[in-house]
Formats: C-alpha cells, sequence, structure tokens
C-alpha cells in the first residue's frame, strides 16, 4: 500500500478546526437603527455595550447588527445570525428592531430594551422596561432622542415615562472616555449597560439568560414571564428643552 504522509497532517487540522469551533466564543448582537432618522438610538447603545463588554473582561465576540430602517431588513438580519452556530443572544432597541415579527424570527435570547410601541410577541422575548409601560404601546422612550427634543417649545409640558434613568457623573464619564466621538449618555444608557452586563455574565457561568438575577446600576435584575420584575416607571417632563424627573419611581 503507498504511503500517505500527508495524512497525518490532514487529520491533525481537521482536528483543530473541530476544537477551534467547539471552543469558538460566544456572539452576542446589538440590532438597532445604525443610519437613517434613528441612528442616534443605535450608536448611544453601541458604546454601552462595549464598555460593558470591557467591564466584563469577557471574550465574547460583538456585533452591531443595523436594523436596515425596516422590519423586513431587520427580519432578515436575526435569520442570518440564528444560523451563526456561535450566536447567544440579541439586544435590541428602536421601532423596527423590536418589532413583533422581529421577535418571532429570532430563536435565541431576544432583550427588548426601552419601550418603541411594541408589546411582547415571542417566548424568547425578555422586555427590560415597565410591563404596564409596554402594553400602552406608546414608544415613550422616542422622546429621548436629542432629534426630538430639538422640537423645543413643541414639547414644552409633555411628560413622558420610562423605565430608564439618567447615569450619574462617574458613569457619565467613564462612558464619554471610552471611545473616540461617544454621544451624550441618554436615559436608556446606563440600562443598555445593565443587560449587556447581564447577558456577559449568564455567559461566563452558562446559565440560561432568563433564569440570570443580576445586580446593576438600575438595580437587580430579574424576568419574569417575560418581563423585568419590578422594572420602575419614571415619569419625566420637557421644560424649556430639557428632560426633568417629574415624579418619584414607582416600582410595582
Amino acid at each position: 500500500m503507498l504511503a500517505r504522509p500527508w495524512l497525518p497532517l490532514m487529520l491533525a487540522l481537521a482536528l483543530a478546526a473541530c476544537t477551534a469551533q467547539a471552543t469558538a466564543p460566544d456572539k452576542v448582537a446589538l440590532l438597532a437603527p445604525f443610519e437613517n432618522q434613528y441612528r442616534e438610538i443605535g450608536y448611544n447603545a453601541l458604546y454601552a455595550v462595549r464598555l460593558a463588554l470591557g467591564d466584563a473582561e469577557s471574550d465574547t465576540q460583538l456585533l452591531a447588527l443595523d436594523d436596515g430602517g425596516s422590519v423586513e431588513l431587520a427580519i432578515a438580519r436575526v435569520k442570518a445570525f440564528n444560523r451563526d452556530p456561535a450566536a447567544a443572544a440579541i439586544i435590541a432597541l428602536g421601532p423596527q428592531a423590536t418589532h413583533k415579527d422581529v421577535q418571532q424570527a429570532s430563536q435565541l435570547p431576544f432583550f427588548i430594551v426601552g419601550n418603541w410601541g411594541q408589546s411582547r410577541a415571542a417566548q424568547n422575548s425578555l422586555y427590560a422596561a415597565n410591563e404596564q409601560l409596554t402594553q400602552a404601546n406608546s414608544a415613550d422612550d422616542l422622546f429621548i432622542l436629542e432629534q426630538t427634543r430639538a422640537l423645543g417649545d413643541d414639547l414644552d409640558g409633555r411628560v413622558f415615562h420610562s423605565s430608564g434613568s439618567p447615569p450619574d457623573e462617574g458613569f457619565r464619564q467613564r462612558y464619554l472616555a471610552s471611545d473616540l466621538y461617544v454621544p451624550q449618555p441618554n436615559l436608556l444608557t446606563t440600562l443598555v449597560y445593565d443587560i449587556a452586563g447581564l447577558v456577559f455574565a449568564a455567559l461566563e457561568s452558562a446559565t440560561p439568560v432568563q433564569d440570570t438575577t443580576y445586580e446593576g446600576i438600575n438595580g437587580q435584575f430579574r424576568f419574569l414571564d417575560g418581563y423585568w420584575h419590578g422594572a420602575p416607571d419614571h415619569s419625566y417632563t420637557f421644560v424649556d428643552g430639557e428632560i426633568l424627573a417629574s415624579a418619584p419611581s414607582i416600582t410595582p
């Protein structure tokens, strides 16, 4: 029989490939708008997740997925991410990225951060917002955007609700120093940071994310029936183009 000196090398390469695949780091997707009208949502969230990833010292890979500005493109990107064997979770923000059809397209834990006028529509959806606020379908977190505040007097005296809260000065400085061209943090920045921290902690401990309890900047995170249990309802008022807390937080 002819000798095959290349056979041991091929076997070694095959085993190495299998080992590399087996130990490939988990991947977490941030699905949000990064272009057009709502791009402010995506970039504000991106730097928050990156900061959480660095603080966790995790080898998890972060993928920023633009929702394409439409439900159809967001669905396509979710389905493509589903096919990645290392895909572990999706963090979603924005009206299109959190649409019920996008939620239903995901085969992974799907974290919705903020209230964008969409109800919880899938078993694996985990809503990081007060349940009563999400059922109102009011999309109140659109009011946090700079482009909304630019409307000025048109919003003066307007009240809106959010489970997000302003970052303290220490977090704000760390956030702004984390990279170049970082935007000012908004009311959802620390909430995105906390949800990302929960995801990275769950992956590190090999615990299902829906069963993970996590102590974050915004308090304790525990999901019950797909909702952040005990999520706050903060009331805010526009005054001369600024967002001011208008009432104490209410925790059901």
